[in-house]
């Protein structure tokens, strides 16, 4: 969905996907608690499923056909695009287009295009991609353990988790807002500072008011805002930085990494709590200022354009190309 939207526009199409992933977890929660058996939890599973099924008619990637060699048919994406554009783009014919299709091999000659390997052979790019694979674990453990951790609050299980699935719309929207003012690099530290704060808040041996009960709820919801506005902007950073050749690959390495961070988490929460209650916010602690430290280096890119492949140089300002 990045190569479809300029970058002034991708915060608010990923606004829409949290909207979408929001209202699913509410419902799941709402399922579950209306029907309290396995049974009914798998049916709304299944039945959520066949939305992304709509898949088949979204087209193909401009970006990913100029890339592949393939200038006609991303010409016949961008017209059919262009049809439903009420801007200053609209009704764009193939005498409006100019095409290029851009290098996508090496010196050597060897093409770029699905090659996860190439990353290997750029010192600077294999870096800023290892600090991707690290936020992206510290991510997924931190979003998923936030959730196991819900049963430290009182009450219903199913309907703290429908909360925590509503505080992610107003959370995608503050995030949207913010990544298009200040950008994603900046948007990223200020919620990973605001974890590491909820964390060092409930290691202090001091209550809000008195009342132990909210300094815990302030603690857990507001890590699990900063942790749930972290995968909305590593998601969109990661396919920002990606060249066009290995965005898939390299976004599909990085949810590898998620994906492991995800399913350590319970073994990771129920460990820290058998032992201390404060091991599990310490190593969160820990976990979120490292990441802090490896954002600093990351490009910024907002307002740049995607780059097609390693051998660019950083995305150069977007231009009117990009607005189609």
């Amino acid at each position: 969905r990045d190569e479809f939207f300029p970058s002034s526009k991708r915060p608010l199409c990923y606004f829409l996907g949290i909207l979408f992933k929001a209202t699913g977890l509410m419902t799941l929660a709402g399922v579950y608690e209306a029907f309290p058996t396995w049974r009914a939890l798998n049916g709304a599973s299944a039945v959520l499923l066949l939305v992304p099924l709509l898949a088949v008619f979204v087209p193909e990637s401009p970006h990913w056909l100029l890339t592949n060699s393939s200038p006609e048919e991303a010409a016949q994406v961008l017209m059919k695009m262009s049809r439903f554009n009420l801007g200053p783009h609209h009704g764009l014919t193939l005498n409006d287009l100019r095409l290029e299709t851009p290098t996508t091999t090496t010196a050597a000659g060897k093409s770029e295009s699905g090659n996860i390997l190439m990353i290997f052979q750029n010192r600077k790019f294999l870096v800023i991609t290892l600090k991707f694979f690290f936020h992206w674990f510290v991510t997924s453990a931190l979003y998923y353990g936030f959730y196991y951790a819900l049963d430290a609050l009182s009450g219903s299980v199913s309907i703290n988790f429908m909360i925590m699935g509503a505080l992610e719309l107003p959370m995608a929207a503050a995030t949207a807002a913010m990544m298009d003012k200040l950008g994603r690099r900046k948007t990223l530290f200020i919620n990973l500072l605001l974890v590491m704060l909820c964390c060092a808040l409930s290691l202090l041996k001091v209550s809000l008011g008195g009342d132990w009960t909210l300094k815990r709820v302030v603690s857990i919801v507001g890590s699990k805002w900063g942790v749930a506005a972290m995968f909305m902007i590593v998601y969109l950073y990661t396919n920002e930085v990606m060249p066009t050749t290995i965005r898939s690959t390299g976004l599909h390495m990085c949810s590898i990494c998620a994906r492991i961070g995800a399913f350590i988490a319970p073994y990771f929460v129920k460990a820290c709590n058998d032992y201390s209650y404060y091991l599990l916010n310490s190593l969160c602690l820990v976990l979120c200022g490292v990441a802090i430290v490896l954002t600093l280096g990351l490009p910024e890119t907002k307002d740049k354009n995607l780059r097609a492949n390693l051998g660019e140089e950083e995305g150069e300002n977007e231009g009117e190309n990009e607005k189609l």
